[in-house]
């Protein structure tokens, strides 16, 4: 699947200083001595000016780790180790007025469901006005006239009777809309988006992905867009992450990523895309991911691997940087845990068949 990601997927993430990053984070429910793993040693940097996407199947811990980012875990569930850092400013410890100051200038969101970011007893364009209000100070009318423009900005059409409305009277896209224009009200230099598009049809998810990448074009900031869908994430992103049980698996440019895959679960999804180019029935993965507190020892992903051996189910792979002699040009950073990683690139060059 080719990549359709902006021109600004040939500058390296390492070559700017990270907006948001997280460090061998690890995120469990319950209490300490009994506590259920979900996410396990994370490392992600979120560069301005990029679009990372994290990928994997439902259950995989996507919205967790971002939700993590914003401070809003679940009830229950704790970052057990780690550090979760927004702005330079490790977040461990932080207040909930602490993390009221970062939410919304230097961190947004996006969620999957906007009828659950918006409050069905105000009309829309109060609750988009209100930010500006209370964050910011801005006086009624300002606060109106800007919101206003806002809600034109991201393609919501007749703006001035717009912001009289209520929830239900929007449509889904619009409400997606609304939702993106109250993210983006305070300027954040890290927005997360988690599955934005889900709940949309085709003709408005594109528009939705083509908002999303104009608006984090136009400003800089740094995305993490978090995502099952390999297609959406072609379109959008530069960078990649793909997550299994709780950890990242492999991970590197887009183009990288996806021209040559180095971990069998990263095969397995991109050959379960329809592509026009590969007529034929799609090939899905066997099996089904392990549930937290279940997971096999050795790798996680070995009871559904093709390439499996003994090693992988005894000894669970590090993420480390391919080596420099792989096949393809490298336009990033690409690492993969994985004992097979050769032969899965063999795949993909189309020198070797898995037994």
């Amino acid at each position: 699947m080719p990549s359709t990601a902006g021109d600004g997927a040939r500058t390296t993430g390492a070559e700017r200083s990270p907006a948001a990053r997280l460090r061998g984070v690890h995120i469990g429910f319950g209490g300490r001595g009994d506590e259920l793993p979900v996410v396990r040693g994370v490392d992600l940097d979120l560069v301005p000016g990029r679009v990372t996407a994290l990928v994997g199947e439902s259950g995989s811990g996507k919205s967790l780790t971002a939700l993590a980012l914003m401070g809003l875990l679940p009830a229950g569930a704790r970052v057990g180790a780690g550090s979760v850092e927004i702005d330079g400013r490790d977040t461990a410890g932080f207040t909930d007025a602490q993390w009221r100051r970062l939410r919304g200038t230097k961190v947004a969101m996006v969620f999957q469901d906007p009828m659950a970011a918006l409050n069905p007893s105000f009309t829309v364009g109060w609750q988009i006005a209100e930010t500006l209000r209370r964050r910011r100070g801005t006086g009624r009318r300002a606060a109106r006239e800007q919101t206003v423009e806002l809600m034109r900005t991201v393609g919501i059409p007749d703006a001035e009777h717009k912001y009289r409305e209520y929830p239900h009277e929007f449509s889904g896209g619009m409400r997606q809309r609304a939702v993106i224009a109250m993210a983006l009200t305070l300027d954040p230099a890290v927005l997360l988006a988690d599955e934005p598009t889900t709940a949309l049809d085709v003709t408005v998810q594109a528009q939705i992905l083509r908002l999303l990448a104009a608006r984090q074009a136009d400003t800089g900031m740094a995305m993490l867009l978090v995502s099952h869908d390999l297609g959406v994430v072609a379109r959008v992103a530069q960078d990649v992450a793909v997550m299994y049980a709780g950890r990242i698996v492999e991970t590197g440019a887009l183009d990288d990523v996806y021209t040559s895959p180095a971990h069998p679960y990263t095969r397995g999804l991109l050959d379960a895309v329809p592509d026009p180019a590969r007529p034929g029935r799609l090939v899905p993965i066997d099996g089904q991911p392990p549930a937290p507190g279940h997971r096999p020892a050795g790798c996680a992903f070995a009871p559904r691997c093709p390439y499996a051996t003994e090693t992988c189910r005894t000894d669970d792979p590090p993420l480390v940087p391919l080596a420099a002699s792989r096949p393809g040009p490298a336009t990033g950073q690409h690492s993969v845990a994985c004992h097979h990683s050769d032969r899965v690139l063999a795949r993909a060059t189309g020198t070797e068949v898995p037994s």
